[in-house]
Order: structure tokens, then sequence, then C-alpha cells
């Protein structure tokens, strides 16, 4: 019997904030500041590792250091407050999956997260989407907080997930966009569900192979 559901934000509860701030056509950084793609590209993986694995709980400061070290490595002066207004623009909930969140609370399913992740991203997901509505601080696992990545080889941060649950791992179903997060949960023994991100009915097909599981 399920007992609980684990969730991954990017891809999943929420469209990709990385992906789109940087390179959405017409409205991203690139398109709006005339900044180069591969360069901007390169950078925001190299600020990636920078962040993803570093806790704060002033979050804002990390943010702000974040944004002056793309405008040095860009050679450009963007004011961090217009790039902050931009991603909480790009924060938004994945069709459907804030009434599947409702509806697996209201069947008792207990809900983590389990999340590569930077503070402040991770914060400004959970304001703008009301995650601790469903999800406790104490359930929210992010690579941020555990200082390595869910495609880590000692399985960190899916034993942080498993540990916070008041199920056992058998009882558990985590869900993620991708492939090779998916890969890690199999291997460490974790029941899995590759996200179909990519599909404006991700959400319903989730919905209906959770119910063909017998979730709820």
């Amino acid at each position: 019997m399920i007992r609980s559901v684990i969730f991954d934000i990017g891809g999943v509860l929420a469209f990709d904030v990385w992906q789109h701030l940087f390179f959405e056509k017409n409205t991203g950084l690139v398109a709006i500041y005339n900044l180069d793609r591969k360069k901007v590209r390169r950078i925001g993986s190299k600020l990636w590792k920078n962040y993803a694995y570093i806790s704060s709980n002033n979050w804002w400061q990390l943010e702000i250091d974040y944004w002056n070290q793309f405008n040095r490595l860009v050679d450009r002066d963007i004011p961090i407050d217009e790039i902050i207004a931009l991603t909480d623009k790009f924060i938004r909930p994945v069709t459907g999956m804030p009434d599947l969140l409702r509806i697996l609370d209201s069947k008792n399913i207990e809900l983590a997260i389990c999340s590569n992740n930077t503070e402040f991203w991770f914060h400004r997901q959970a304001n703008l989407l009301a995650l601790e509505r469903y999800i406790p601080p104490e359930k929210t696992i992010l690579s941020c907080r555990v200082g390595v990545p869910k495609t880590s080889q000692h399985f960190e941060m899916f034993d942080a997930a498993i540990t916070s649950l008041n199920a056992k791992m058998g009882e558990c179903i985590y869900i993620d966009d991708r492939v090779e997060s998916i890969s890690r949960a199999n291997q460490y023994g974790l029941t899995s569900i590759l996200f179909p991100s990519h599909s404006p009915n991700g959400a319903q097909y989730l919905e209906r192979l959770l119910q063909v599981l017998k979730v709820f």
C-alpha cells in the first residue's frame, strides 16, 4: 500500500526556473538584455554548481550574491531587483499539479519533496506555489541543504527523504522528470515514475497512473 508520494519540483510541480528565466524566447534574460546564449549557459552551469549545494538562513543574500556574480561574469550591470522581479514571473505551477496535490492531501497521502535546488529559488517557489500548505519543511529535502545532488553515488537525498516520512520505502513513490534522477532512485530501491514534463496533460496522466496503482 502506498502511503507517501515524493515529488521533484522543477519540471513536475512547477516549470523549471533556470531554463525559462534564462532562455525563454523574447521574455528571458538572454532576449531582454541581448546576452550571448552560449556564454550565459556556461555561466549558469557554473553558478548552479556554486549555489545548488550550499545553504543559509539568509537565502535572499545568497540570491543577491548569485546575481552579482552573474553580472560580473557577463560583464553587465543589470539591476538585481529587475532580475528578481523577472524570476517570480517564471515560477509557474505545472498545469493540474496544484489540484493533484489537493487530492492527495485530502486522501491522507503523505507528501514530500526531493529537489535539486538553490535556497533562493526554492523559497520563491514555496511562497508563490504555497507548497507548505501540503508539504511541511521537515519533509522538504533539497540539494542545497544535503550538500549533494540526487545523482550522488551514496543516495544521501533519497535517504533523507525516506527518513523524513512515516512510511517504509516500499510504501513510497517518487516522481521526477529527469531520467538520471529516476535511474538513481530505482538503484536506491525506490519505486519511481518519470513525469512527462513537456506534455500539457502530464498531471492528468500522473493522476490516472496513481489511481491505477491504487494510491487513492
